[in-house]
């Protein structure tokens, strides 16, 4: 296996591609590095998430993978799954990056015409898995032709150093690991339009805002956010379970209606009503929700989450909720 850096561009590892055993000749730790190395590279991209896939599989391990059970590409728990044997999924769950998954040349060509992105090989010989990150608003699963597909919210691809039904190892023939290109959705689909073969398809909550009280558009508060039935009051405080990732105790989570603030006692972290969106559409974990994380282009993927659950303009929801 060959290995080489580019300082400007990132890493890559490449092997011969004219081997179709290639990707299966390959020693555990092998593939391990693999994927620690695509897991050090994704840390940079908080939208992209990481779920459990069963061994040699693609069907994910746990129950609510696309809503509680997806986790940081850095977490302990998918480190430990992978030396287990388990193989692991890149995970979109606001819609704010895709994996394309790149089946043919037609394919091929539409995503390289949009620049250099990360990319790696995928378990069938010839096929790739190219990463994208979406600029203004989500973009769902839209099958292409061929069995090509564009994974987006609630979409998974496998990731770098996982097993392939068929015994091969993603990421283990070409891992090209640069910066994914970001793109607008209306920039994206133009690309793709002439070999799109179906609807493109969101979660129910895209059709339709899940919020059934009337907002304010010009303020968004925790009040507005957060459904506090069942809480213990103390004056402006109200203390219950998390109302995401609950609570063994019931009461490891406060809000603060009078503060405009919340805080998780299991993580110990918190903020206000941008980080709350931010974790409650899943754009990142509560065990993420740390000051000054939420910034540049962070700020507008959390926006177009909150566009895509409160059904408000973008401009009202940039200035609801501040502007990075």
């Amino acid at each position: 296996m060959k290995n080489f850096t580019d300082s400007n561009k990132g890493s890559s590892i490449i092997t011969n591609k004219n081997n179709e055993n290639e990707g299966k000749n390959i020693s555990t730790s092998e593939r391990i590095e693999i994927a620690r190395e695509a897991i050090n590279f994704l840390t940079a991209y908080p939208r992209i998430r990481a779920i459990l896939v069963s061994p040699h599989d693609k069907i994910p391990f746990e129950h609510a993978w696309q809503s509680s059970r997806n986790y940081p590409v850095s977490s302990e728990k998918v480190h430990n799954y992978l030396l287990k044997g388990g193989n692991w999924g890149l995970m979109h769950p606001a819609g704010m990056s895709i994996g394309i998954d790149e089946d043919n040349e037609k394919i091929r060509n539409a995503a390289l015409s949009l620049g250099d992105t990360a990319r790696f090989n995928t378990g069938t010989p010839g096929h790739f898995c190219d990463l994208f990150l979406i600029k203004d608003e989500p973009v769902g699963n839209i099958p292409l032709i061929d069995g090509a597909y564009i994974r987006g919210k609630g979409g998974q691809n496998l990731g770098p150093g996982s097993i392939h039904p068929n015994g091969n190892i993603y990421g283990s023939i070409y891992l090209h690991l640069v910066p994914p290109v970001v793109v607008t959705k209306s920039e994206l689909l133009e690309v793709f339009k002439p070999y799109i073969k179906g609807k493109e398809k969101l979660s129910k909550n895209d059709s339709k805002p899940e919020y059934k009280q009337p907002l304010n558009p010009d303020s968004l508060t925790m009040k507005d956010l957060i459904n506090v039935s069942g809480f213990k009051q103390s004056g402006s405080k109200y203390q219950g379970p998390h109302p995401i990732h609950g609570s063994t105790t019931g009461n490891n989570f406060v809000v603060d209606f009078e503060l405009n603030e919340w805080h998780c006692f299991r993580h110990g972290t918190g903020g206000g009503p941008l980080q709350w969106i931010a974790v409650s559409t899943g754009v990142f974990g509560c065990e993420e929700s740390v000051p000054g994380k939420i910034k540049g282009d962070l700020f507008w993927q959390v926006i177009a989450a909150a566009h895509n659950r409160y059904a408000l303009s973008y401009e009202k929801l940039a200035k609801a909720l501040g502007s990075a």
